[in-house]
């Protein structure tokens, strides 16, 4: 829910409650690798825990490894079984880091990706309003996020 309003952008100014989120999010990330008896959720939570991985490696500088986290989710699109917003809200995701990384063309085509390619996904409106506004910003100022 965090993610969802916004909270990333909050808890991102401070280094010390991103870094605190980082260690819940590894703690969560190892459960679910060491786990022994998976359930047909086990890909979808693990998607999961990569999408927050990834917001908070970014918020804490480490662009490289968020955007390894954002791309694992996306190679493992066809595995996920029910929380279908993970591969788009990714996608938009990529496409942020890569406006904060000044690759704006890059950024438009993953952030226009996550738009036009996925339709009928839990809380597609949210993400539809949030991309409206990074398009709209990449087309004004080309580092600042919305």
């Amino acid at each position: 829910m965090m993610y969802v309003w916004n909270g990333f952008t909050i808890v991102g100014k401070r280094a010390d409650l991103t870094e605190n989120l980082l260690v819940t999010v590894e703690q969560a990330e190892k459960a679910l690798n060491e786990e022994t008896n998976p359930t047909e959720f086990l890909v979808d939570d693990q998607c999961l825990v990569q999408l927050l991985k990834g917001l908070t490696l970014k918020h804490s500088g480490r662009l490289l490894q968020a955007e390894l986290c954002f791309s694992q989710v996306i190679q493992n699109e066809k595995r996920i079984r029910y929380d279908h917003y993970l591969t788009p809200f990714s996608f938009y995701e990529l496409g942020l880091l890569y406006k904060q990384q000044g690759e704006i063309e890059k950024a438009i085509r993953f952030i226009e990706t996550a738009k036009s390619n996925y339709k009928d996904y839990s809380m597609e409106s949210r993400l539809h309003f949030r991309i409206h506004a990074a398009l709209n910003s990449l087309k004004g100022s080309p580092v600042s996020t919305p």
